[in-house]
């Protein structure tokens, strides 16, 4: 045999050959060895892409891509499927053997280690998708030492991945050509398509160019790059992925090559979370925002609509639970030059009387007062400060709760000066209202009614401390800020009884007419609303809330300047505010809160509202807050020296009620005039409620509708009226011939 052997002449290069093919075997049968003992099941693979950062609403729809650095156009969001085309295209011409081998082929490792050999150069380099995939994932230098490390993570990878998740990673990572890494990206900068919606041919030209994607690039090399695509193709054939009707077909195809333009939707909202982003270090990325698609439809509808009628407008709506914001929208283009990117709902303004139910709830906490404590409605300078109420009338002695209806100034400003503007001020703070640059007491008293600026998301943001019950949470734009604890501590700023309260007072059957523009008593979901309006007229607020959302609309103008008399705040503002409310219950079927224990109900004066004493002529039932209102006992009634009862108001009081009761008069309160009611349709028994102010004799008032004898009622009982479009005017007049009148219009909505 020996004889045999050295008979038989081998040429040295070939056992040359032989014995580097051995040895590099067996250097590699003990690197796999090695590595598959030091397999590391917790592999740990990343997640970063090289692109910028993808924005999605809470469905899944993407609204934004924006470019990574050196201006990459990136989208890893592809999720293959076998029977993607493109999938089948990479497989035939990159790996025909991807399902069957465990991340290494090894027949291609001795195929190439021949091929280079014998040839003295690198001809073949036997790199499977997965290992090629692993260089994608962590990129490294393209040497024959690095090949065995590639190697080891690719079967890394085979144990702890499946095959779909191994081609998604290599299709959202290679490079495509020009700007554009990833199929998802190739398929719309190249073809004007989604990845899952590439043709065969589409698939085949794209497959073809992972190789060399400068050399393939359809826009430049077109020829080049379908002499590889039919390579693809051909590979796809015999490997019997195509039939040959299929493969005759797209080789006919000439592919239609044109730039898709990046998602660029609801620019305002997604402005806005790219901001929020990239607070929390977030260039890149996948990111799904908290926008839910149908919410935002509506708010964007609503605020189209008051642009159409010649206002400015933007809408908020928060979950109230997580402080997710479901839907921003402002009107105007956002490529108009002038003004278009400002988002309004971002945008600083004068509150009015918004920030109102907060200094209540804080007074209410404080023990300062409660639902049915008279406040003072009186005219007063504060040392230079003469503040007035919107209407410019005076109501005397006023409860707490009809001052917040009413949204009386002069009662808030009394209100104030006992709470301590700078306490006030820090308050308004800790619930993210950021834009109080200045000192508080540079705005002194007139922050109660306003003359500070807040933002609206701001505003939707501190009303849901009162919707959840006296806690602030951040309003937040993406999901990850609502599965994060350490983002999302709520605060405690109220009681859980003050919130309940406030809550109480600004909602209910009585306050739906000005609120939404009518009456529907028995068909709409509860909720409880303020609104407000800005010195001369520039801004109007409407806020809404229940147990589950936090409703907000300015409107305006967004250049700003001088006043609109239309821009007032149940005028302009709620009716666009009760649309997007009565759209989140189409069903009327919209939650509300139970009763809270922190509230107890005591005896009360009738007179001063506050706990009754013996003295009291006339007592009632009153709300309280459990071990937080004050207990002292009225004490504005006491027998004189005759012996008979007396009431003691304060000098302030007393003095205007020596003065200012000879000027009352009858007037129309409710509705305001120039008050615009909308018929919405599918809701039943819709109505108009008047009310009349200053019939002090609590006589009978006769009602009149355009000149129509429609009712009567006593003292200061409402009348109520069941609407019919169009302009009209109601009259009511008192026994002795005094007359009020106010002018309103119905508009059918369709």
């Amino acid at each position: 045999m020996s004889m045999a052997f050295e008979s038989f002449h081998v040429p040295k290069w070939l056992r040359t050959v032989v014995l580097t093919l051995f040895g590099l075997a067996a250097a590699c049968g003990v690197a796999f060895a090695v590595s598959w003992m030091l397999i590391d099941s917790h592999l740990e693979l990343s997640d970063v892409y090289p692109g910028g950062l993808v924005l999605r609403d809470d469905g899944g729809t993407v609204l934004r891509v924006s470019l990574g650095e050196g201006d990459v156009d990136c989208r890893p969001y592809y999720h293959a499927e076998p029977g993607d085309w493109i999938v089948k295209a990479l497989v035939a011409s990159e790996d025909r053997r991807f399902y069957s081998h465990a991340g290494v082929n090894v027949p291609s490792v001795f195929r190439a280690c021949l091929q280079n050999v014998t040839s003295l150069r690198r001809v073949s380099g036997a790199s499977t998708i997965t290992m090629q995939a692993t260089r994608l994932i962590k990129p490294h230098p393209r040497t024959f030492a690095w090949k065995y490390v590639e190697a080891f993570r690719a079967m890394q990878i085979e144990r702890v991945r499946d095959k779909m998740w191994i081609i998604s990673q290599y299709l959202n990572r290679a490079p495509f050509g020009s700007n554009l890494v990833g199929v998802e990206a190739a398929a719309n900068g190249w073809f004007g398509k989604r990845a899952k919606d590439l043709g065969l041919g589409e698939a085949a030209l794209l497959a073809g160019m992972v190789q060399r994607p400068s050399r393939f690039r359809p826009d430049r090399h077109l020829d080049l790059a379908l002499k590889r695509r039919q390579y693809v193709l051909g590979r796809m054939l015999a490997l019997g992925m195509i039939d040959s009707a299929q493969h005759a077909a797209a080789l006919t195809v000439r592919p239609d090559i044109r730039r898709g333009p990046r998602p660029f939707r609801e620019p305002y909202f997604c402005d806005w979370a790219q901001r929020r982003a990239e607070r929390l270090g977030i260039s890149r990325g996948d990111e799904r925002m908290t926008m839910d698609a149908d919410m935002q439809a509506r708010a964007r509808q609503v605020v189209e609509t008051a642009a159409a009628r010649g206002v400015s407008a933007a809408a908020v709506i928060m979950e109230v639970s997580t402080g997710a914001v479901k839907a921003m929208a402002c009107s105007g283009n956002y490529f108009d030059a002038n003004a278009g990117q400002v988002n309004t709902a971002l945008a600083p303004r004068p509150a009015g009387s918004t920030l109102k139910p907060f200094l209540a709830s804080m007074a209410m906490d404080g023990g300062l007062v409660t639902p049915d404590e008279r406040l003072a409605d009186v005219p007063k300078a504060y040392k230079g400060y003469a503040p007035a109420n919107f209407d410019a009338a005076y109501r005397g002695a006023v409860k707490l709760s009809d001052a917040l209806v009413l949204s009386l100034n002069l009662p808030f400003v009394q209100l104030l000066q006992r709470v301590g503007v700078g306490r006030f001020g820090t308050l308004l703070r800790s619930m993210g209202l950021h834009h109080l640059n200045d000192s508080d007491a540079s705005f002194g008293l007139g922050m109660a009614i306003g003359n500070v600026e807040v933002s609206l998301l701001e505003l939707v943001g501190a009303y849901g401390c009162l919707a959840r019950g006296g806690t602030w949470i951040e309003p937040c734009s993406l999901v990850r800020e609502v599965d994060s604890a350490t983002n999302h501590i709520p605060l405690r700023i109220f009681s859980e009884g003050a919130c309940s309260l406030v809550t109480d007072i600004l909602s209910g059957e009585e306050r739906a007419p000005a609120a939404f523009g009518h009456a529907a008593d028995v068909n709409m979901s509860r909720f409880a609303w303020k609104t407000g309006t800005s010195a001369a007229y520039r801004d109007a607020w409407t806020v809404m809330w229940n147990p589950t959302y936090v409703v907000g609309v300015w409107c305006g103008h967004k250049e700003g300047g001088f006043g609109d008399t239309t821009v007032v705040g149940a005028l302009a503002a709620a009716p666009y505010a009760w649309e997007l409310a009565r759209g989140l219950y189409p069903a009327n079927d919209g939650p509300w809160y139970r009763p809270s224990p922190e509230i107890t109900v005591r005896r009360i004066c009738l007179a001063s509202g506050l706990p009754a004493a013996p003295e009291c002529p006339e007592t009632g039932e009153g709300r309280a807050l459990r071990g937080r209102s004050s207990t002292s006992l009225c004490g504005i009634h006491r027998r004189g020296i005759d012996g008979e009862m007396e009431t003691m108001h304060d000098a302030f009081l007393a003095a205007f009620y020596g003065t200012a009761r000879q000027a009352e008069k009858l007037a129309i309160a409710k509705p305001a005039d120039g008050t615009e009611f909308h018929l919405a349709p599918g809701i039943d028994q819709q109505r108009v409620v008047c009310t009349a102010a200053g019939n002090t004799s609590e006589g009978i008032l006769w009602w009149f509708v355009d000149g129509r004898p429609l009712g009567e009622t006593r003292g200061d009982a409402p009348f109520v009226w069941t609407p019919e479009p169009g302009a009209h005017t109601v009259t009511c007049a008192t026994s002795d011939g005094v007359t009020a009148s106010a002018s309103f219009t119905v508009i059918r909505i369709e």
